[in-house]
């Protein structure tokens, strides 16, 4: 048997974005389809030193396939932060 990691493990390690090194927080869950048992997702919830009760749910999601390696200290992903397009009526 193989090694073995509960999701504390996984929890407890920052995640952060290969593309440009920022540290994007902490996994909050993990989406599993139920059916094959293999994992889809993490979701992270970003590192904010305020957070508000106003404030929107700013979770990430990052597919599975988009986890480049997990260390003893942190994951790492490849995440292209998806950008804000700005509307002028």
């Amino acid at each position: 048997m193989g090694d073995l990691m509960l999701l504390g493990d996984l929890q407890s390690r920052d995640v952060v974005n290969v593309v440009d090194g920022s540290k994007l927080g902490k996994i909050n869950s993990i989406d599993v389809d139920t059916t094959s048992g293999t994992i889809i997702a993490i979701s992270v919830l970003p590192n904010t030193r305020f957070k508000s009760f106003f404030s929107k749910d700013s979770t990430i999601i990052i597919p599975w396939n988009q986890i480049v390696k997990i260390g003893g200290e942190v994951i790492i992903v490849n995440y292209n932060k998806p950008t804000k397009a700005f509307l002028f009526n």
